[in-house]
């Protein structure tokens, strides 16, 4: 019997596959990231098809976003996604081939604030460690690519920054990458927060 999958995947497009990019390289754990009709919900599987690697919902703003589930061997990968909206699956995307390295020039920062799925103030304040005391951190909006706030690094390896404007209410998927003399750690995990109307809740 035919699903309305197989009937009909035309009239939803394939998402596209943003990061990692082709021919990059990336750390075990990886951000995966592109671009996908607002409210359908992407997965992401490696290019055989027998391993899913992670999903997500893209937002309203086309965009969709999420850290791999477990961690990925060192060698050449490769993933292609689809995404599902209102019953109806895409074709798959294109295959990306990237490569894996679990041991990193520079590894990816460590974010403890704000912390997974809180509440966050429009200010929010954002922390976290790094494995060298150099360079800075910088911590992007995933579904803008903007920039929203840089730290430098202290001698403890630690780093402290907030947002440089204030955030309007809604969700936020940021994550951060370690600039060291201008070589530049992955992504590291997607980290998610909700900004209220009247601050934390």
């Amino acid at each position: 019997m035919s699903t309305r999958d197989e009937q009909n995947p035309q009239s939803v497009p394939a998402p596209t596959i943003i990061f990692p990019e082709e021919g990059g390289h990336t750390g075990p754990v990886t951000l995966m990231l592109g671009d996908g009709m607002p409210n359908a919900m992407v997965q992401v599987w490696d290019s055989t098809h027998t391993d899913l690697l992670g999903g997500g919902q893209v937002s309203a703003d086309g965009r969709w976003a999420f850290t791999i589930n477990g961690a990925q061997p060192q060698g050449s990968h490769g993933i292609q996604a689809r995404q599902t909206l209102a019953g109806v699956t895409s074709d798959w995307s294109e295959v990306r081939q990237y490569n894996v390295k679990l041991r990193p020039d520079i590894d990816v920062p460590v974010v403890l604030e704000p912390r997974e799925g809180e509440p966050a103030d429009a200010v929010p304040e954002f922390s976290g460690e790094v494995t060298q005391a150099a360079g800075f951190v910088s911590i992007f909006n995933l579904d803008t690519g903007m920039e929203i706030a840089r730290a430098d690094v202290d001698n403890d390896q630690r780093w402290y920054t907030q947002v440089t404007q204030p955030l309007v209410a809604g969700q936020y998927r940021t994550s951060a990458v370690h600039n060291v003399e201008g070589k530049v750690s992955d992504w590291g995990r997607v980290r998610t927060f909700t900004v209220s109307a009247n601050g934390k809740t």
